[in-house]
């Protein structure tokens, strides 16, 4: 009958003869942790990113307007008595190479900026009595003539009369300032120039 070893927890023949050490299992050797392999693709170059395409260009708006009636150009028409000196001192003496003559009328047009330009006719009897060419008349060239004109009237200005088609290809409606001075205020109709 075998008998516990109390001090081995092992077991030991009735022979009487102690029951053998239980050795301890060794701790094994410390090795170090392999490395992890390469990945394949970590050799290689790291790939490159595509370019990113260059964002669209933020246009803004144009800003609004600055005034009652949607004013977009000035032009200032002047009454011209001597028309082909005034045209050969402004097109060749001061050399503005943009310009229109309009045999018609006899109206020439000077592009002096982007926005604004010059204009010059002999007399007519939409410009009243015959007068020293010294005070311009406004020519104010908008987008849409018969609403600047109900707009206008709304804030009280008054008017020679209502838009009207001119033989230059311009609907256009008169008004003074309070010391008199004549402002046209004109749309540009399909197919002529503003």
């Amino acid at each position: 009958m075998a008998t516990k070893n109390s001090k081995h927890g092992g077991t030991a023949a009735r022979s009487g003869k102690p029951a053998p050490k239980a050795v301890a299992a060794k701790p094994a050797a410390r090795q170090a942790a392999p490395k992890p392999a390469a990945h394949p693709a970590s050799k290689a170059p790291p790939a490159k990113k595509p370019a990113a395409k260059p964002a669209a260009p933020v246009v803004a708006a144009p800003p609004p307007v600055p005034n009652a009636m949607g004013l977009m150009s000035l032009r200032l028409d002047y009454t011209t008595h001597n028309y082909e000196e005034v045209r050969r001192f402004y097109t060749q003496q001061l050399g503005f190479t943009k310009f229109e003559h309009n045999p018609t009328s006899n109206y020439l047009w000077i592009h002096a900026t982007n926005g604004s330009s010059l204009g010059f006719a002999p007399p007519s009897p939409r410009t009243g009595p015959p007068m020293m060419p010294r005070e311009p008349v406004l020519y104010f060239i908008v987008k849409d003539v018969d609403e600047a004109y109900r707009k206008l009237q709304t804030r009280g200005v008054s008017f020679e009369g209502p838009p009207e088609n001119s033989p230059w290809g311009h609907r256009v409606v008169i008004t003074r300032d309070p010391e008199g001075r004549s402002i046209w205020i004109a749309q540009p109709k399909a197919g002529t120039s503003g």
